[in-house]
């Protein structure tokens, strides 16, 4: 059985093509997987930054939720600490009168 030389040309030529597309399916199996992991790690990150997120909000809240009632509390202190003036001016007055 001899083969011609167009015969033997085709031969090599379908083996080529062959593992021309083997290498280029795997290239492709390749890039697929690296975006498959860069999802992953996308979608991680994003997890972790929405539980920061909610972690600053959180504690904006309690900061707001503590600064209300520390306002009235320094309001009312300073109303004390004016009246106990105004006492002590009117004890003054009284004094040296």
């Amino acid at each position: 059985m001899s083969f011609s030389p167009a015969e033997i040309l085709y031969i090599v030529l379908s083996f080529c093509v062959f593992w021309i597309s083997a290498a280029l399916f795997w290239f492709i199996w390749q890039a697929a997987q690296i975006l498959k992991n860069v999802n992953g790690a996308v979608d991680e990150a994003r997890d972790k930054i929405g539980k920061i997120e909610s972690a600053i909000t959180g504690i904006k809240n309690r900061f707001d939720a503590m600064t209300t009632p520390v306002g009235l509390l320094v309001d009312g202190l300073k109303k004390v600490v004016e009246y106990a003036i105004e006492k002590r001016a009117s004890r003054r007055k009284d004094f040296e009168e």
